[in-house]
């Protein structure tokens, strides 16, 4: 159902650049593999802080390619479809609209957090914590 709170999950993952006030430099992120997202984070409820917009939330990949997400900051969940590209990238597609994602590990910390490419320094969209 096409509603303002489907549209707030939209927002989180495709529709609101990604400001973060510092960059990671490129020796500390480890982008994820194809493989090592499929092991990492498919099956696995993960809890993402988006850094832009402060919004908390809980995402579900299923290995069937289906997604689901709540907002853990106020009312509202969707659903979609995601895809793991060969590069790496994942694509969540919910009301008619796809964003991408590049996983990486921090090496310092070992934390897990995404951003919009690939560049070393692309501002971090979202970290997240397993559930």
């Amino acid at each position: 159902m096409f509603t303002r709170y489907a549209i707030s999950a939209l927002l989180c993952i495709a529709a609101v650049p990604a400001v973060s006030e510092e960059s990671a430099p490129v020796q500390s992120r480890v982008f994820l593999s194809k493989a090592e997202i499929e092991t990492t984070l498919i099956g696995k409820p993960i809890i993402s802080s988006n850094l832009s917009t402060g919004m908390v939330s809980r995402w579900q990949f299923y290995s069937d390619g289906r997604v689901d997400f709540v907002n853990q900051s106020g009312p509202g969940k969707a659903s979609g479809k995601w895809v793991l590209n060969p590069d790496g990238s994942m694509c969540v597609t919910m009301i008619s609209r796809t964003g991408c994602r590049y996983w990486f590990r921090n090496e310092k910390d070992g934390g897990i957090a995404n951003a919009q490419t690939r560049e070393p320094n692309a501002p971090t969209v979202a970290e997240i914590r397993f559930e």
